[in-house]
């Protein structure tokens, strides 16, 4: 962020530019609509206003929808992250903004792709992918995500990209035939190639904000004395602030000899931060599923099914502290079906020597991929394949259930029950324990006389008791209401709530540990 002098003299030049060519190529187009909105967001815990247009524009078989907004905040400074053009990289990432999705076809054609916001991925019956959503952290972090759906004779392919800003760091496959089988089965891989991408770097120099002492400065992260100045600036006479000038050079006033002479051999530094861009920590996953239909007519289906996975990567033991590989979940039998518009499954879940976690990369994944953690003194890195060592060997079930009440209101939840060894933080060991998860969506699927949209959820995942509702990181609610006022106009609301364990005390119920997102707007179409 920047001052508004500023920003106005770079809109001026350069966002402009974009503007008149976007607008251009509006007017030469047929818009299937145009919605333009006012309104309030709240981003880095702060409120700034916004104004933003969203035209949609069919090109055959394609649509494309753009999201160009401006967030002004109450002194006149304009939100600089949505119109940084300062670097190729960050110009890049700036135009990708603008799209909210690029859809081919529909996802029963042959070819199928949207390019742009994931609401709701799951790959094959959910075992490593399930529900993963690349909005959650919307419109902080604004991702272009990849959605993609092939069919060819017996073969059908689908995959999806988390993010093309981040040259999909995180993606996944799923190939499914029954060429040789008479019945489908599919195999998919997942790939997470850095998860520390998932910490906020604004600057784009590699080092997280969290830890790095000029977020805003792309060349600078370091300020070991805490003056102000970085420890790289040729100003900075004293890096540890102990009041002994470190060398006499050229960059000190008076100093005209040709030599560098060092006064304070012993300069204290502080450690450099974590570099995302130097090293990264990946985590993958392999799955296999088959599939037998038993009963299928138009609103009576019967099916059954199986499916193993094997996540690849390693997470720590707690009780020896030691580096041990990822485990395997196994869903030997699974029973599905629907009954008119009733949806049902069941299936029993295995996981044979702990660390594994069914359902991986779900909705809370980008809140749960990498995070920070204050231990002591020290500011480290714990990504959720890190924390897989709590769970010993497990076993239960999972059943789920979906209802559309006469296309006016969808709902459906799920809710897991394992049973096994778990890792007991105050006994300092291994007991037996329960890990269930609970997770509900109730949206509103046409409008009912001035309440045109309504969609609210909620996921708590791994807790011995989700009914108790005590919140952990791998809490993820909200909820979004659209009402619409006279002239067409709707007014919007959207809030989103997780967590995050700060200051690493195993629980979110310390200052700054709830996290709050909001988006309050008019929007209006012309």
């Amino acid at each position: 962020m920047e001052g508004g002098g500023y920003f106005l003299q770079m809109f001026s030049r350069q966002t402009i530019l974009i503007l008149t060519l976007l607008t251009g190529m509006l007017t030469g187009q047929r818009l299937e609509s145009m919605e333009g909105a006012v309104g309030s967001v709240t981003l880095d815990g702060k409120i700034w206003n916004s104004l933003a247009f969203r035209p949609v524009i069919p090109i055959g078989k394609a649509a494309l929808a753009l999201d160009v907004v401006v967030y002004v905040d109450d002194e006149g400074n304009v939100h600089r992250d949505e119109w940084d053009f300062s670097t190729p990289e960050a110009a890049k990432n700036t135009l990708l903004d603008k799209i909210y999705y690029f859809r081919w076809g529909q996802p029963a054609d042959p070819l199928y792709f949207k390019i742009g916001a994931l609401d709701r991925v799951t790959l094959g019956y959910g075992i490593l992918v399930s529900r993963y959503t690349n909005t959650l952290y919307y419109p902080d972090v604004r991702r272009v995500g990849v959605d993609l759906g092939i069919k060819w004779g017996p073969w059908h392919l689908t995959g999806f990209a988390n993010d093309l800003k981040e040259y999909a760091s995180f993606a996944g496959l799923r190939l499914e035939t029954a060429r040789w089988t008479g019945f489908p089965v599919g195999l998919s891989a997942v790939m997470d190639r850095n998860q520390y991408l998932a910490l906020e770097d604004r600057d784009g120099d590699g080092r997280p904000d969290y830890v790095d002492d000029f977020p805003d400065d792309s060349h600078s992260w370091v300020d070991t004395d805490g003056d102000g100045l970085p420890d790289n600036d040729p100003l900075e006479w004293d890096i540890d602030g102990d009041g002994i000038t470190d060398t006499l050079n050229g960059n000190i006033p008076g100093w005209t000899l040709d030599t560098t002479v060092v006064l304070d051999p012993e300069v204290y530094r502080k450690p450099e931060p974590l570099n995302i861009h130097g090293k990264s920590d990946p985590v993958g996953a392999v799955a296999l599923d088959v599939g037998l239909p038993l009963f299928q007519e138009k609103n009576l289906t019967l099916f059954v099914y199986a499916q193993a996975a094997k996540l690849i990567g390693t997470t720590r033991n707690p009780e020896t502290g030691e580096s041990v590989s990822l485990g395997s979940g196994l869903v030997p039998l699974g029973l599905g079906g629907k009954a008119g518009p009733v949806t049902l499954r069941a299936e029993y879940r295995l996981i044979p020597h702990g660390n594994f976690e069914f359902g991986y990369w779900s909705r809370s994944y980008d809140a749960e991929r990498a995070v920070f953690s204050l231990q002591g003194n020290e500011k480290i890195v714990l990504t959720k394949e890190s924390r897989l060592g709590k769970y010993g060997a497990l076993k239960g079930l999972n059943v789920s259930a979906g209802v559309n009440v006469l296309s006016l209101i969808g709902a459906d939840a799920s809710y897991q029950h394992l049973v096994g060894e778990t890792w007991d933080e105050a006994s300092n060991s291994f007991r037996t324990d329960r890990v269930e998860s609970f997770l509900a969506t109730l949206t509103l699927k046409k409008k009912i006389s001035k309440l045109n949209t309504a969609r609210m959820f909620y996921q708590q995942q791994n807790v011995p008791n989700p009914f108790r509702f005590r919140f952990t990181e791998n809490t993820v609610m909200g909820y979004e209401l659209g009402l619409e006022m006279s002239g067409g106009m709707v007014l919007s609301y959207v809030f989103t709530r997780t967590f995050i364990d700060l200051n690493g005390d195993g629980d979110v119920e310390d200052i700054h540990e709830t996290v709050n997102r909001t988006v309050f707007e008019t929007s209006f179409r012309f």
